[in-house]
């Protein structure tokens, strides 16, 4: 599910970001190796990042994360990753300094490729069956942000009804399997590439944003299942004349639709609705109204679909009867456009709940850099639809989703991607091998716990700090583990490889037995 060359330009971008730092470069391996840890990280409860690198539990009752020796990846090598971790290309220089126009779409190029890669890899590998879920996705981000300010998320949106907020994306899903075919940013009205979604908008609008989220299938009549946020009357007629079809509820867009006469309609009870159908010059019908009764009364706009019955809707609900409460199936009639819609419609809703609420990559790993939420957001994407992939596979019964991440951590943070084809190397004859050093295995750097007094430093409270024991230029609040116990409680500080400074690699050769 994942594009591989999405893989190829991550590992150059990276490569380039830690070179400018100084520590080594990195390979398509080692970025699936971090997504495996990434992966794996969600397995755990944690406070901090650093409690997964921990050798000690904090209960007797609970196994120790040892992401050190578990893994093989120093913290430090994680933290070098994490931060240097880029997904897409963005130009030389920036927009204006106010972060309007020319800015924001500058930032928005942290994500673009990634998306523009995504689309292509679906459109090459994915056909969607004969009906499409158009909804939106809510990428968890609480910070800066907005178009009033020329950094942090270009554009913050809120809405009532989304647990969460954050960046709006757009996207297309197969109606059947929900795995997910196209992904779309939602931009503010002063970039200059904004496409209009409300149905509202002019039909132009509408026909520049469904070629973006259906421009592979136009032309192939298949069926559109969207919300009112995407449905009117010239969304409708502007999507057929993409040679699609479209089934929407209409809450507040009904320009052009007979919402009086529906209303006005006598409906006998719960599971009977009521249409009409314009016709056009020729006589066919163009498009149709149809109201259902079931708890409250939904409008459909609809160029697909009929008002024949279909099958009837079943749902399972309490019910108090004699001798106490049961749950008792309720079958409800409904027309074959409702049928058609209610079929299809939930299929992004799921993939977003599914993936916030089991696999939680946005809930576990923070971060303070918008493009790297929206991008390990991304990730998820891609593995709940490996997951879909997976359920929806003919043969035995597949594992459900939490045993799969559980699985397909270890398989990445073992992969052999950068040595296939490779001999294996040679037996040593020893039978237990030192195993490899990591973050809270051996020597390392670990965070000065002692602050200094507010009266020292003004307002606020902050780490305690010395200049680097081996640039001797710069201060550090980091200290190295074995220098203490060897030099009779003495703290080494050393600056840490994130800042760019190679001084711990050239300590630990030179200050103790050991080599990173």
């Amino acid at each position: 599910m994942f594009p591989q060359d999405q893989l190829t330009r991550v590992t150059e971008l990276t490569t380039a970001k830690l070179e400018s730092r100084r520590p080594p470069p990195t390979l398509p391996g080692e970025i699936l190796k971090l997504f495996g840890i990434l992966i794996l990280a969600t397995r755990f409860q944690f406070g901090s990042r650093a409690d997964l690198w921990a050798t000690a539990p904090r209960s007797k009752h609970m196994p120790v994360p040892a992401f050190g020796a578990r893994t093989g990846m120093f913290r430090h090598c994680f933290d070098a990753l994490w931060s240097a971790l880029t997904f897409s290309r963005q130009p030389a220089g920036g927009g204006p300094a106010n972060g309007q126009s020319g800015g924001e779409h500058y930032r928005w190029a942290l994500i673009n490729d990634f998306i523009s890669s995504t689309n292509a890899h679906r459109e090459a590998h994915v056909a969607p069956r004969d009906t499409i879920c158009v909804d939106e996705s809510k990428i968890k981000r609480y910070g800066a942000g907005g178009p009033w300010i020329s950094i942090g998320l270009p554009m913050y949106v809120t809405i009532d009804r989304k647990p969460e907020n954050g960046c709006e994306i757009q996207n297309a899903a197969c109606g059947q399997s929900g795995i997910m075919l196209r992904l779309h940013r939602v931009t503010t009205s002063a970039d200059p590439t904004r496409q209009h979604v409300r149905g509202r908008e002019p039909g132009a609008a509408w026909h520049s944003r469904f070629t973006a989220l259906f421009g592979p299938w136009a032309g192939s009549d298949r069926i559109a299942c969207a919300d009112s946020y995407f449905s009117s009357v010239e969304a409708a007629l502007a999507l057929k004349g993409t040679g699609l079809r479209l089934i929407g509820v209409v809450k507040t867009t009904h320009r052009r639709l007979p919402m009086a006469s529906l209303a006005a309609r006598e409906l006998r009870g719960r599971g009977s609705w009521v249409s009409m159908v314009p016709t056009d010059t020729s006589g066919a019908p163009d498009l149709m109204a149809a109201m259902w009764a079931d708890r409250n009364r939904p409008v459909f706009v609809a160029t697909a679909g009929s008002a024949r019955p279909g099958a009837p809707c079943e749902r399972l609900r309490w019910r108090q009867i004699y001798g106490g409460a049961e749950r008792v199936a309720v079958s409800v009639p409904q027309p074959e456009v409702a049928e058609i819609y209610y079929g299809c419609c939930a299929q992004i809703c799921r993939h977003n709940r599914w993936r916030q609420d089991v696999l939680r990559l946005e809930h576990k790993l923070g971060t303070h850099d918008w493009s790297q939420r929206v991008n390990i957001s991304f990730l998820g994407v891609f593995l709940f639809d490996a997951w879909l992939l997976l359920s929806g596979a003919p043969g035995p019964a597949s594992l459900n989703q939490a045993a799969l991440y559980e699985d397909l951590a270890p398989g990445l943070i073992a992969s052999t991607f950068d040595s296939t084809g490779a001999r294996p190397p040679a037996a040593t004859g020893e039978t237990n091998p030192t195993p490899p050093l990591g973050y809270g295995v051996g020597v390392h750097l670990t965070p000065k716990t002692k602050r200094r007094h507010p009266s020292a430093c003004g307002a606020g409270v902050f780490l305690a700090q010395r200049r680097c024991c081996v640039c001797t230029t710069h201060t550090s609040t980091l200290v190295c583990s074995d220098c203490r116990q060897l030099d009779g409680g003495r703290e080494m500080f050393v600056c840490e490889a994130k800042a760019g400074r190679n001084c711990f690699a050239s300590h630990v050769p030179s200050a103790h037995d050991a080599v990173l």
